[in-house]
């Protein structure tokens, strides 16, 4: 039986529904992977820079800190013998290297030339004498950020709304605070909201440090270049510093405050000078001992080393202050994400590294592979579940088919015998045949026919049996020859008065066999009913026996049409015949084949097929044999 074609639409509604997407899909996957690397780096980037953010935050603390410290350590200056105190201050704060008194008019009062400076007191002197009474101007750092806060705060609020009527409002204040703090609230927020401002947008960055360079301040630039970010990405750090640098002499430092902390660089060492103003217009400060400072942000470091990356602080040189031990060296200027510190400490950054450069291609490229081989499971899991379903459908079609033109075939089969031996019977009874040899032969096609139709009768019973479970074998030990030679003889006369000539052949008498006899004796009728139907010119069939010491081979040979190349494969499933249509010339069920099939599997044997040579076919019923027959 030919199985029935899948309809067209059913296969453009497979690639429609099911293979299309999943190509598209997989493709969006795919180039996903191209930019895997990027995120990769994007999220590390992302993590370590909320670690050093809170490094930097944390170290910007501790200089306040440490200048309240100070503040608190000269609020009681002894008036009447100020070295003294300055001495013991020193001694007491390990943050003390080289105390000071300045005059009103800006004179070093303490220490002095006179009273055999140290080395570190000497230097002192040789670097601020100038500085302290207003000779010279140094470099004086703020956050342009916070410098140009209200700049930045209402062009970022001019871009964020696009209803002109709304703006970005501060947060709520809590008026049971004074209004002083209130206002120091409202401030620390404008400030915080100007930093983040001028960190995300490049156009209102660029701008500022055009007006910061038109009011003669100077832009720092970093010592730092951030490892594989480029400088037009307006969101990262760049080359040029949050900070900007003006000239100013110390009378207008003073002038601008009561106190405070000022950097100076100092044969390319960072010196921070401590100062503060006292009663008489007199100046008390330090210069804070550079190894302190650094011991005290080292210990507020959080662990600086991990499998994954490196935390520290770079100074003004670019050197690490700290590093785990067994680090490899490497190009410290070249981190991975860097924050900027204060405007106290110019060109210290807090950075991170990662523990292996390598990393992010080697997590990307592990990623990139598990990705491909989820793709192609996917693809593959998508294409063949379409396709198994596809066929699901097709052979449910099929079978469908197949069901439909068997039901018409048995009905055919089983009107055709009926109708013959209703014929003949009536012609019998009403006595319309009076010659007695037209009787007898009347008589023989009544019982042929009735052989034929029971013959159809037992195979769709036993094939639902078979198909349900149900059929059961006697097994008895039987003689495979004396067994087909009987069964031939009972069908030669049949097949002789059809034209047939009919060989019997073995090369033994007897062969034992445990077998089922009327379930073998069904397969070979079934075989001989295939040879008898599909032999056309040449009427032979020819039964033969061979046996070896584990099988015996029972050969059905006929000189009919033989089975087409493309159907070998098909001949025993069940309702397959070779032309399936009403109309064809041979008629059958399809089951006859399925059915001997199925009786020598139940029996440890098979049946196979070849095209027999100069014409016909070949079935051979392989049945296994008792040792020692």
């Amino acid at each position: 039986m030919k199985q029935a074609g899948l309809k067209p639409h059913l296969g453009i509604f497979f690639i429609a529904a099911v293979l299309f997407p999943s190509i598209i899909l997989s493709v969006i996957a795919i180039r996903s992977l191209s930019r895997e690397e990027a995120f990769i780096e994007k999220r590390m980037h992302d993590t370590l820079l909320a670690e050093v953010t809170h490094v930097s935050s944390v170290v910007a603390a501790e200089l306040n800190t440490i200048e309240k410290e100070l503040n608190s350590n000269t609020a009681h200056l002894n008036r009447d013998n100020p070295e003294d105190f300055l001495k013991a201050w020193e001694k007491q704060n390990n943050l003390v290297e080289v105390p000071f008194l300045v005059s009103g008019t800006g004179e070093i009062i303490y220490p002095s030339y006179e009273t055999n400076p140290s080395a570190a007191e000497k230097t002192f002197l040789d670097w601020n004498r100038q500085f302290f009474r207003g000779e010279v101007k140094i470099p004086v750092y703020e956050n342009i950020a916070v410098a140009y806060k209200d700049e930045i705060v209402k062009d970022d609020n001019r871009n964020y709304y696009s209803d002109k009527s709304e703006r970005r409002k501060s947060p709520e204040v809590n008026y049971s605070l004074s209004q002083e703090s209130a206002n120091i609230v409202g401030e620390q927020y404008q400030s915080q909201q100007a930093i983040n401002s001028w960190e995300q947008n490049l156009p209102i960055r660029q701008k500022i440090y055009d007006q910061a360079k038109q009011t003669g301040k100077s832009i720092v630039m970093r010592q730092v270049q951030i490892e594989g970010k480029s400088e037009k990405d307006a969101v990262l750090p760049q080359k040029e510093s949050m900070f900007v640098s003006e000239p100013l002499s110390f009378n207008q430092i003073l002038s601008k405050s009561n106190s405070g902390i000022i950097p100076r660089s100092i044969n390319e060492n960072l010196k921070l000078i401590f100062w503060r103003k006292t009663e008489g217009g007199r100046v008390v400060g330090c210069v804070i001992n550079q190894a302190a400072l650094k011991d005290r942000i080292v210990g507020l470091l959080p662990q600086i080393y991990s499998s994954a990356r490196i935390i520290t602080v770079l100074d003004e040189n670019g050197k690490p202050l700290i590093l785990p031990k067994g680090v490899g060296s490497r190009n410290w200027q070249r981190p991975f994400v860097a924050k900027e510190i204060s405007s106290i400490l110019p060109h210290w950054e807090a950075v991170a590294y990662l523990a292996n450069p390598g990393m992010v291609k080697i997590e990307a490229g592990a990623v990139t592979f598990i990705m491909w081989a989820l793709i192609m499971i996917l693809f593959i899991s998508i294409s063949t579940g379409g396709f198994l379903v596809l066929k699901s459908l097709r052979s449910e079609m099929a079978l469908a088919r197949q069901k439909t033109t068997f039901v018409a075939n048995v009905s055919h089969e089983l009107k055709t015998p009926l109708t013959s031996i209703k014929m003949f019977a009536e012609m019998l009874k009403e006595r319309r045949v009076a010659d007695e040899a037209k009787k007898e032969k009347y008589l023989d096609l009544m019982v042929s026919e009735t052989d034929r139709l029971a013959r159809l009768i037992n195979n769709v019973l036993d094939f639902s049996r078979m198909e349900q479970g149900r059929k059961q074998y006697v097994l008895k030990k039987e003689n495979i020859i004396v067994l087909c030679r009987e069964l031939i003889e009972g069908q030669r006369l049949r097949l002789e008065n059809n034209g047939f000539v009919v060989n019997f052949i073995t090369d033994s008498n007897e062969v034992m066999a445990e077998i089922d006899a009327e379930a073998i004796k069904q397969a070979l009728i079934n075989l001989l009913s295939n040879a008898e139907k599909y032999s056309d010119g040449g009427k032979s069939i020819d039964l033969e026996i061979t046996h070896d010491a584990s099988r015996v081979y029972i050969q059905v040979k006929d000189k009919g049409k033989g089975v087409p190349a493309a159907d070998v494969q098909k001949i025993f499933k069940e309702f397959y015949r070779c032309d399936d249509s009403l109309t064809a010339r041979v008629k059958g069920t399809g089951l006859g084949l399925t059915i001997a099939s199925r009786i020598a599997r139940d029996h440890s044997g098979d049946i196979v097929y070849k095209a027999r040579e100069g014409g016909g076919s070949v079935f051979t019923l392989i049945l296994p044999v008792k040792a020692g027959s």
